[in-house]
């Protein structure tokens, strides 16, 4: 009988959750918490951590703390009062020495929540079945988990005040009577399955003006990757409220919302977050400092008249450092603030026509590219175009960058948004970085996905065993290396590897049992790392299913 998706999943939780009775806690040196069953100082300082699925040494430096719990058979007393403890027999749990019965209790009670939380996770792993959430301005949805949910109901709603006090939101009575909704998926290959307008490829994230609604995945391995998606397109929605019936043009849509995209988010110690838009983003001046080398830059007068159709990823950093070079230059930060207000809001001083246009209300505003010209030179009180250029232009190759960092963020990029008519820039931006001696595991894991996609899956094994040396405590590198090393693909947005029964048994056929055992160990080890992520959860019990299978 076939077991459904949602209940498989439930019970392989529920057995990655058997047999803790006994676990020690390692806190990361990035803050997470991990349950091992055994970590362990060695002499050289470093750490045997002992898995259920396997050990690991992993090097002191990833490691914040280690709390050992429960078994303390060889658990060394660090002073008298706990070489007391350990002759009475009480165990050390929670950072607390307590006697055996009430290490028990408190055992059974914390088991008995992990359960239930397993058993919540698998019955909202499918989007339809997320959980939801209502703010003041928002609906939210999520097969993440309800911290996350939480977390981006704080965040967006923490952008909205920032933009109503820049601007000034006033929605028109149906709107303001409207809460947009707001749908996170658990992954990107959950994304590019669930997302209603069917976006994949390198759209990472979307506003709809059609349905009103904004739509991203959340990155686990690269939150913050997912942070300036979440807060790009939060832009659009926002501008959407401002004035539901603007079409901006392209140039200064994509600019300001790469501008506040990229920020700082912090939390006070209320809890309250904190958003400080205009972070540098090195690779996109890499890029047009690199064109200005060139002669090859993006004239302002051609940046202010270029069409959607012809707005590509040259365009998009020449349009985030012209609006990065004017919130950055001090004699014209206000004016630009002023163009920003006067351009969404629409006011009868700025000429428009409407036009037909697939929105709600089937008809827009649009601004003609002279006019959105003339709003802005009148804002920033210039006459002379030229000199404007000649100053943004001193401005970027003013900015110092570290070039292996920067070619390697620009080549990160266009991985994560799997813009793959980029990767053969891409691949020359990895290779230098990394023979220039970047030592980031991000782009050792980047360069494999490239390989991957060009090559073939086995091609990506080497960066993918680099990116996991250089970062042992990575969930998605262990799983994508136990999918390259089982042949069953990798999956990263523009590859969806999609097999059926028969087709992953005689992938796994063609493979000895070293490679099998060592493809299991991985991808168990990041369900492990990675406890709340459901795809990984899915590959190893289809990879177990298909092995049981074949007999092997």
């Amino acid at each position: 009988m076939a077991v459904p998706r949602r209940l498989a999943l439930a019970s392989l939780l529920s057995l990655a959750f058997a047999g803790q009775a006994l676990a020690d806690r390692l806190v990361t040196s990035d803050g997470r918490v991990i349950e091992v069953q055994k970590a362990r100082q060695l002499e050289n300082g470093d750490y045997l951590l002992v898995f259920r699925s396997t050990e690991v040494v992993c090097p002191a430096r990833f490691v914040a703390s280690v709390e050992i719990e429960g078994d303390m058979s060889d658990y060394v007393p660090r002073d008298a009062k706990e070489e007391k403890m350990l002759a009475k027999g009480y165990v050390r749990y929670n950072g607390r020495w307590m006697s055996k019965p009430a290490y028990e209790a408190e055992l059974a009670k914390e088991t008995e929540a992990r359960r239930l939380r397993t058993e919540e996770l698998a019955l909202h792993s499918k989007f339809r079945n997320g959980y939801t959430k209502e703010t003041k301005h928002f609906q939210f949805k999520t097969n993440t988990s309800p911290e996350l949910l939480d977390f981006y109901a704080d965040l967006l709603e923490a952008y909205y005040d920032i933009m109503d006090k820049r601007v000034g939101i006033k929605p028109t009575p149906k709107l303001s009577r409207t809460k947009m909704r707001i749908n996170i998926y658990r992954s990107r290959d959950d994304w590019e399955r669930n997302n209603e307008a069917g976006m994949r490829g390198s759209v990472v994230g979307y506003f709809s003006f059609r349905d009103e609604s904004l739509n991203f995945f959340h990155d686990y391995q690269d939150p913050e990757f997912t942070l300036w998606v979440a807060l790009h397109e939060c832009t659009h929605l926002l501008t959407y409220l401002i004035e539901p019936q603007s079409w901006p043009r392209i140039w200064v849509n994509e600019g300001v919302a790469d501008y506040f995209g990229s920020s700082d988010v912090t939390r006070d110690k209320k809890g309250r977050i904190h958003i400080e838009p205009g972070k540098l983003q090195v690779d996109r001046i890499l890029t047009v400092q690199q064109a200005i080398k060139d002669d090859t830059f993006v004239h302002l007068e051609d940046l202010f008249q270029v069409e959607k159709s012809n707005f590509t990823a040259f365009e998009y950093a020449h349009a985030w450092s012209f609006v990065y070079f004017l919130n950055n230059t001090k004699k014209y930060q206000k004016g630009f603030k002023k163009f920003f207000k006067e351009f969404y809001t629409v006011p009868n001083s700025v000429e428009y026509t409407w036009e037909p246009f697939p929105n709600v209300q089937g008809t827009a505003k649009i601004i003609p590219a002279d006019e959105v010209r003339r709003i802005l030179l009148k804002a920033l009180k210039v006459k002379d175009v030229a000199k404007l250029e000649e100053e943004w232009l001193a401005f970027v190759e003013g900015i110092e960058l570290d070039s292996a960092t920067a070619r390697f963020k620009r080549a990160y990029r266009k991985v994560l948004q799997a813009a793959i008519d980029d990767f053969d820039q891409a691949k020359e931006d990895l290779d230098a970085a990394i023979d220039a001696g970047l030592e980031d595991s991000r782009a050792y894991w980047a360069r494999a996905m490239v390989k991957a996609f060009k090559d073939g899956f086995s091609s990506a094994s080497a960066d993918l065993r680099k990116a996991v040396e250089l970062a042992p405590l990575n969930a998605r590198y262990r799983h994508d290396l136990g999918m390259a090393i089982s042949g069953a693909g990798l999956s990263f947005g523009f590859i969806t590897v999609s097999f059926g029964d028969d087709s992953m048994d005689k992938t796994l056929e063609k493979l000895d049992e070293t490679a099998l055992h060592e493809a299991e160990e991985q991808l168990a080890l990041a369900c492990e790392l990675a406890p709340d992520n459901g795809d990984y959860q899915e590959d190893l019990a289809d990879f177990r299913s298909s092995r049981a299978r074949i007999g092997k």
